[in-house]
């Protein structure tokens, strides 16, 4: 039970890290957070069943976010899935990823399973799912395009993901008082983070720990720790795609 990082990559992947992505599990639910690259091999090798899959919530419409997407469906049907599964996020996120699935007439696959498409409005406090020990909670933050970030309250404790966003007020109430904040400290880029940056957003959140994630390839990630460090007395990791956060 817990939180994992799947992938902790920025938009440009290497070696190392894969597209961002992670996945919320309790009592067999999974909950994938984000749908760049292939979901279902990054599910597999952290050891976690696919076929537990009830629910995906995507943040915005960028490819590294969503472009996975297609082939995690196919995936799950070929596998025989039959029960439904949700897909949460901005509504401008739907449209785009029912446009992407009908590229490959999805509806047409025999059996296809039922996808119940749920559109989060972008307003604080904005409840994405809250059954069973989950409670998943998105706020809208500054990105380039309307972004969902989340705030995920589970029995091993509270974590708040940032998604893309420029450090912003919305942000630092969505995490107050997390045990974990999951930053993207992708660098100074206009509706993006450097890592000073989600180090403020920490501090002000009054999180026990920070984890930086969405991080260009090239980038010293000691310098990155130090950075942010700067204005976070806590913890401060570096993501790295498997890692257990909760």
């Amino acid at each position: 039970m817990g939180l994992w990082l799947l992938g902790t990559s920025g938009a440009v992947p290497d070696p190392q890290r894969d597209y961002i992505s992670l996945v919320v599990e309790h009592a067999g639910r999974l909950i994938l957070i984000e749908a760049g690259g292939s979901p279902l091999h990054r599910l597999g090798r952290t050891g976690l069943d696919p076929m537990g899959l009830e629910g995906v919530f995507l943040s915005h419409r960028h490819p590294d976010h969503l472009s996975g997407l297609p082939v995690l469906l196919m995936g799950l049907w070929l596998r025989g899935r039959a029960h439904p599964l949700w897909i949460a996020g901005p509504e401008d996120v739907m449209e785009r990823a029912r446009a992407l699935l009908e590229l490959f007439e999805w509806q047409s696959w025999n059996g296809m399973f039922p996808v119940n498409w749920r559109p989060i409005p972008l307003e604080p406090g904005a409840v994405v799912e809250a059954t069973g020990g989950i409670r998943l909670i998105a706020a809208p933050v500054s990105h380039s395009v309307p972004t969902l970030a989340l705030r995920m309250e589970l029995p091993e404790g509270v974590a708040a993901y940032s998604a893309d966003t420029a450090p912003c007020p919305e942000m630092i109430r969505l995490a107050r008082g997390a045990d974990v904040l999951i930053h993207e400290a992708t660098g100074s880029y206009p509706g993006h983070t450097p890592p000073e940056g989600a180090g403020w957003v920490a501090r002000e959140a009054g999180v026990r720990r920070l984890v930086l994630v969405h991080v260009p390839p090239e980038v010293d990630v000691e310098e990155w720790k130090s950075r942010a460090r700067e204005a976070f007395a806590g913890p401060v990791e570096i993501g790295r795609d498997g890692m257990r956060v909760l």
